[in-house]
């Protein structure tokens, strides 16, 4: 993206100056975390399943159109090797409609800080937790990075593999969204969790196939991967402890004593 940046990233929004994106960011934590809760404090839960329902939706059907539209640019088409893909700073046609795509992708991580703001809304302050902000501003400011200096090639398998995990998790809150009463017996809420982590393990290991051939990906863009699933699977692995395995051992505790 070098090479297209010296030709008009100044000129994109958000693509310019890292100050934008940064603010962005920041305001974003801010407000979910200091501001927002001090606003809601006193006011009752916002009433807007309807309005998350929709949300959902969106983000299954955009989700699905970046994995199937923009796989069909790369790995899905054979267009791209799986082991190792080159970034291109060519400014053809059909790699600048992939760059492009590139930025629209951006917008959709930066529309899901809409997640966070709804549990704020709801009053569902627990679910804003540490792990859920950094997730969404690390990957925010990630996806910047990667299309600010190095869209297309190996960088694509990120989005590519990550739209393909949303459209299960956000199938899965539309679910939870439309039949509150069957969110108990939505047994594959804990393999959310999983296939997440799965993802952060695929996405390490093709960061790492640079560091030990000769695929020509800038080391750089492959350590700060690597870097990010690393953090990311270690956070989430810790949560599935917390929230699945440790209270599964105490609800079979309980049982145990009760009967």
């Amino acid at each position: 993206m070098a090479g297209r940046c010296e030709i008009g990233c100044n000129v994109v929004p958000l693509l310019g100056s890292p100050f934008p994106i940064l603010t962005l960011i920041a305001f974003y934590v801010y407000f979910v975390k200091v501001l927002g809760p001090a606003w809601m404090k006193n006011r009752k839960p916002f009433e807007i399943k309807k309005i998350i329902i929709f949300y959902n939706i969106a983000q299954v059907v955009l989700s699905a159109f970046f994995f199937i539209y923009g796989g069909s640019m790369s790995y899905l088409s054979g267009k791209f090797n799986w082991v190792c893909e080159p970034i291109s700073y060519a400014t053809d046609p059909e790699t600048m409609k992939l760059v492009r795509l590139g930025w629209w992708y951006l917008l959709l991580k930066i529309a899901e800080f809409l997640d966070t703001i709804f549990f704020l809304l709801r009053k569902k302050f627990t679910h804003i937790s540490a792990l859920h902000v950094t997730h969404h501003s690390l990957i925010a400011w990630g996806v910047w990075i990667g299309m600010k200096f190095g869209a297309g090639g190996q960088n694509v398998f990120f989005p590519f593999v990550n739209s393909f995990v949303h459209m299960i998790m956000y199938a899965y809150y539309c679910l939870a969204a439309l039949r509150p009463q069957t969110k108990p017996n939505l047994w594959w809420k804990k393999f959310i969790t999983i296939i997440e982590m799965v993802q952060f393990v695929l996405i390490g290991l093709h960061a790492v196939v640079p560091l030990f051939s000769g695929c020509d990906f800038h080391l750089g863009f492959a350590f700060t991967i690597l870097a990010h699933t690393i953090f990311f699977f270690v956070t989430f692995f810790n949560f599935y402890i917390d929230s699945y395995v440790k209270r599964e051992d105490h609800d079979h505790g309980v049982l145990k004593k009760k009967n």
